[in-house]
């Protein structure tokens, strides 16, 4: 049973849903009269497309799609919808999602976060606001749903009444890239750091030669401090929870945690990562690092190619290379990557009719079927690629609709490991030493029960003190066994118990 939250925004989110809701802004009929020439015994299945609706489609990415995208002309096309595309910054989403609940705009399709955003599905499930995707496989025979909810790995997002949430499929390899500036290397002679001491003497090189200028930032981040203190995998060799004497323990409060603070607290306090760590956003981080006054950029995968061709457009001189396999730390050389199946999409029912509610689950369906999820990760052929002697020769198109590494935008919302692993040269080798040395986290956020709904004060305890201890805000030393008593009085015990019940149950 899901426990109840009684915040105040949460109280304001129900609200406004309860009151605006009603309103059914989205899923709008679009009665034109090409719509009403739409051929009425068009259908996906036995699902009806006779009539047109707007769906509005929320979710984070790299970029925006673009208004002629070949990808959601096909969907609108095949389905006789008109899908709208909200997209914004994935460090930005939480925030803008919550809003957007609260206004009475929730979007018909989103993701949510798993990290910072399960209380926002908690109190949607519990309120009865989400479709029930076993509901509607059943009644339309949708096979692409039916096949992906048996899965192996997609237990954890099913409740005891149904399916309210399907997770994207990203082969649990996707690890972020340390891209380093090679001609900065070159040029002080320098080889890549094998080990953290030597990555922040490396750092220390960039900044004293002023190699970006007189404000140079050896290192930024495109998420800010959760891509800096991903970092602390190589201290403590374990992803958001691991094990000290058998039993398991949160990462962030593991003895091992406070000597990767006091480090992240030494290169703070020598001017050697950026200073906008805490406050700037994606687009900022790029800006320095292309603008040439970075050295060495911490950013998603799918960012290397975008990040190396705008790189070469305002330096022809520039070389880039990434650094493999990770610095050592205490705990070895370790990365971070996610879950096989992480953050879930779901479609609110509320006040949305049943024809509109199949339709939206007919594209999903789509998505979710061996043709689609080929469209999502490489486009459609004749379009964005054709088939030479066997091999995918790409179109100027495939450049504008596709991400690489991820896929199209929409791909994260279904399975894009064809896309992770379809990489090619530097890329490529990232992949395969992650599949080697990348730890993912033991358990989702969805396999903490009822304590789950801690998460989002937990975090914001965390967040304040981890602040202050890499600002030099507060000591580390001295402060360390407070910080680990109110980390523990926020809810960590409990979500603690939570943890070891789940894994107990499922054998681990």
């Amino acid at each position: 049973m899901i426990l109840r939250k009684t915040t105040a925004l949460i109280l304001i989110l129900v609200l406004a849903i309860a009151v605006l809701g009603c309103s059914n802004q989205s899923g709008t009929t679009m009665d034109s009269k090409s719509d009403q020439s739409q051929d009425s015994a068009a259908k996906y299945g036995n699902i009806s497309l006779a009539k047109k609706y707007d769906i509005k489609w929320f979710q984070w990415g790299p970029r925006d799609i673009h208004p002629d995208d070949a990808i959601i002309k096909y969907l609108n096309e095949k389905f006789n919808v008109n899908i709208k595309v909200e997209r914004i910054l994935a460090k930005e989403y939480v925030k803008n999602l919550e809003l957007k609940i609260a206004a009475g705009d929730m979007p018909d399709v989103f993701r949510y976060s798993l990290s910072t955003g399960a209380h926002i599905y908690s109190q949607l499930y519990e309120d009865g606001f989400l479709m029930n995707f076993n509901d509607y496989a059943e009644k339309y025979d949708l096979k692409g749903i039916k096949t992906y909810m048996k899965q192996p790995g997609t237990e954890e997002f099913r409740e005891e009444n149904g399916v309210y949430q399907l997770p994207s499929r990203k082969a649990g390899v996707i690890p972020s890239v340390v891209v380093v500036r090679q001609d900065w290397l070159d040029k002080l002679g320098l080889k890549k750091p094998t080990t953290m001491d030597e990555f922040k003497a490396m750092l220390k090189a960039f900044k004293d030669n002023k190699l970006g200028g007189a404000n140079t930032v050896p290192i930024t981040f495109a998420f800010g401090s959760g891509a800096f203190l991903n970092l602390s995998t190589s201290y403590t060799g374990v992803n958001t929870w691991g094990k000290a004497d058998g039993k398991w323990m949160y990462e962030a409060v593991m003895p091992q945690y406070k000597t990767f603070l006091q480090f992240a607290s030494e290169l703070y306090r020598e001017g050697l990562i950026d200073r906008e760590l805490f406050t700037s956003n994606e687009a900022q981080a790029k800006a320095k690092f292309i603008s040439g006054s970075s050295g060495v950029i911490v950013a998603p995968t799918e960012r290397y190619v975008a990040l190396e061709k705008d790189l070469a457009e305002s330096n022809k001189s520039a070389k880039l290379s990434l650094l493999i396999p990770m610095p050592k730390g205490p705990a070895g050389g370790f990365g971070r990557v996610d879950a096989s199946f992480t953050e879930p999409i779901v479609v609110i029912k509320k006040n949305r009719d049943e024809d509109f509610l199949a339709r939206v689950a007919a594209i999903i369906d789509y998505t979710h079927s061996e043709e689609g999820i080929r469209i999502l990760n490489y486009g459609i052929e004749g379009v964005h690629y054709t088939m030479e002697n066997g091999k995918m020769v790409k179109t100027a198109l495939y450049d504008r609709d596709i991400i690489p590494s991820l896929g199209h935008l929409t791909a994260m919302t279904t399975d894009y490991s064809l896309a992770s692993g379809d990489v090619e040269g530097a890329l490529k080798d990232n992949y395969e030493y992650s599949l080697k040395s990348g730890i993912a986290p033991p358990i989702t956020a969805l396999s903490y029960g009822a304590s789950k709904d801690l998460m989002p004060s937990i975090e914001k305890k965390y967040n304040e003190w981890m602040i202050n201890f890499v600002t030099g805000a507060k000591d580390i030393n001295s402060n360390w066994d407070q910080y680990v008593k109110e980390m523990n009085d926020t809810g960590i015990r409990k979500l603690t118990e939570a943890v070891e019940q789940n894994t107990n149950k499922r054998g681990k």
